[in-house]
């Protein structure tokens, strides 16, 4: 389990992380020797990371850590599009970042070839509470304006994302002109992408591993994933700020 912390190589011995979900990342990083707190505001995930990780410090909001507490890291994976005052929260990020401390953010970008061709058949956008999809310029000036320096703002995506976006695009726009039981079905790339099936820090160990294997053998058929991160054009977002 170790190795979905170690896969984010973030440094930094307290971590905060917010919207941890099943709290597996959480967990990951205290087996590595941190210290570990999170903001979850679903009741059902906080009791289940209190239950099963046995992790006391468990908040409803940032607003809820004590005061004065600060921390090394502070990790959002898929927090962002759900934010509608992104600057506000920064500037929270930066209050509880430790001095020198490093903030790992991740979220849908909105300059994605997904978001320029799809539009609002993007899955991302179907979500009802998907609020902001930053830019990585719209990110870098909230950032700055919040008193936190950019380490670096890159986009990625896993190998088959693009075509697996469009084919569910295409079904959902059919589904919506001739609904099944009434109404449309819900998003499947959506899902994906809430539960961290686009991001592998997000998911659990075993699930996980079956990813990557199946990430590996998409890679040989899809090339072309790894141009448009390198062209910014990719699917997620990704940045590392400072205080």
């Amino acid at each position: 389990m170790r190795d979905l912390w170690d896969l984010l190589a973030v440094p930094g011995n307290s971590v905060l992380q917010i919207g941890p979900g099943s709290g597996h990342l959480l967990a990951a990083a205290r087996r590595a020797g941190c210290s570990v707190t999170a903001v979850e505001p679903s009741k059902p995930q906080r009791d289940f990371i209190r239950d099963v990780w046995s992790m006391d410090a468990v908040y409803p909001s940032m607003e809820e850590i004590p005061a004065g507490r600060t921390f090394d890291t502070i990790v959002a994976v898929n927090v962002f599009q759900h934010v509608y005052d992104i600057g506000a929260t920064l500037r929270t990020v930066r209050q509880l970042l430790a001095p020198g401390g490093t903030s790992y953010l991740s979220m849908p970008n909105a300059n994605s070839v997904e978001a320029a061709v799809l539009r609002t058949w993007w899955s991302m956008c179907k979500v009802n509470d998907h609020v902001s999809f930053p830019s990585k310029a719209g990110l870098a000036t909230a950032a700055l304006e919040s008193g936190l320096r950019v380490g670096r703002i890159w986009s990625t995506e896993l190998p088959l994302e693009f075509p697996l976006s469009a084919l569910t695009g295409a079904r959902d726009r059919i589904l919506a002109r001739h609904p099944v039981g009434g109404r449309p079905a819900a998003s499947a790339a959506a899902r994906a992408r809430e539960n961290g099936g686009t991001n592998p820090a997000g998911v659990g160990g075993g699930r996980k591993a079956a990813l990557n294997n199946l990430y590996s053998v998409a890679s040989l058929f899809d090339p072309g994933y790894r141009v448009l991160g390198a062209i910014g054009r990719a699917g997620s977002l990704q940045a590392t700020l400072h205080r």
